[in-house]
């Protein structure tokens, strides 16, 4: 049985015991990812915001609990592999998703991943001063919760596995170092200019920044304005039809799924290529 499958059984059986107000059951069968349990005392740290949201978009998490917080900013600031990784293994199952995700192992590189690209880009202002307060809150519920258990023992990873989950996150490592911000992408205001002209402006100045196809996807949402921004919003979606998950196809087939093909289909079309003519007319 999958990890997701196994605790969500746990769950089901702890949150019928909250409706039955079986306090008896609840204290000898804690949940880490309950909220009633383990609710949101405290603003969390910058850099879980920061986590929550590619998290949330990225691998259709829906909710996390106190307990997520505080392993997050455990393994965000450890240094010893071994226990980053158990700490990343306790943040999964603290959290609650929308439908079922890949495998744990799986979601365990990819945050490993999402950590070491994060911290090779953090300001020297960013230091562990910023989860104490995040640790100090979760410790003091902790010491007033007699019941707290974790029910849920991971699986130790094969020494080959953990070799090519070092190897990726020096790799992920290396490409972040390597992108520059030295010039500013430009903004899409819908109706107000041609989306080939920007589209064109947005590739170059990509390319001058030294960032890939899968960087650009990731970022490209935050320079929309108006009617596009809910537009690509709705389209990567995890709910949405043909979602679009990617930059630009590698082949035909990948038409469906790819963002400068959708761009385009929506927003080149007949009514706005007038009212850019009528624009020009204007100025001339």
């Amino acid at each position: 049985m999958s990890d997701y499958l196994y605790l969500s059984q746990q769950s089901e059986e702890h949150f019928k015991a909250h409706n039955k107000n079986d306090l008896d059951f609840i204290e000898l069968n804690s949940l880490s990812s309950c909220l009633i349990c383990f609710p949101i005392e405290e603003q969390s740290s910058r850099q879980f915001q920061d986590f929550w949201n590619w998290f949330l978009n990225k691998h259709l998490a829906k909710t996390y609990t106190a307990y997520t917080t505080y392993y997050f900013d455990q393994a965000y600031f450890e240094d010893n592999f071994k226990e980053k990784n158990n700490s990343i293994n306790q943040l999964l199952y603290s959290t609650i998703f929308e439908q079922q995700p890949p495998d744990f192992e799986y979601l365990n590189h990819q945050i490993h991943i999402w950590i070491a690209v994060h911290q090779s880009t953090k300001t020297p202002l960013e230091t562990k001063e910023e989860s104490y307060q995040t640790a100090s809150v979760f410790n003091l519920f902790l010491s007033k919760s007699e019941h707290f258990t974790q029910t849920v023992t991971p699986e130790p990873m094969a020494q080959d596995s953990l070799q090519q989950n070092i190897l990726i996150i020096f790799q992920a490592i290396q490409t972040a170092l390597e992108r520059k911000n030295n010039i500013l992408l430009p903004l899409f205001r819908n109706d107000v200019q041609d989306l080939i002209e920007w589209l064109d402006n947005f590739e170059r100045t990509a390319t001058a920044n030294q960032y890939d196809n899968e960087y650009k996807f990731q970022i490209v949402g935050d320079y929309f304005q108006g009617s596009s921004a809910t537009w690509f919003s709705q389209k990567t979606n995890a709910n949405a039809q043909q979602r679009i998950i990617k930059w630009t196809p590698a082949n035909a087939g990948e038409k469906n799924i790819s963002f400068t093909i959708w761009f385009e289909i929506k927003f080149r079309t007949f009514i706005l290529i007038l009212k850019w003519h009528m624009k020009l007319e204007r100025r001339t």
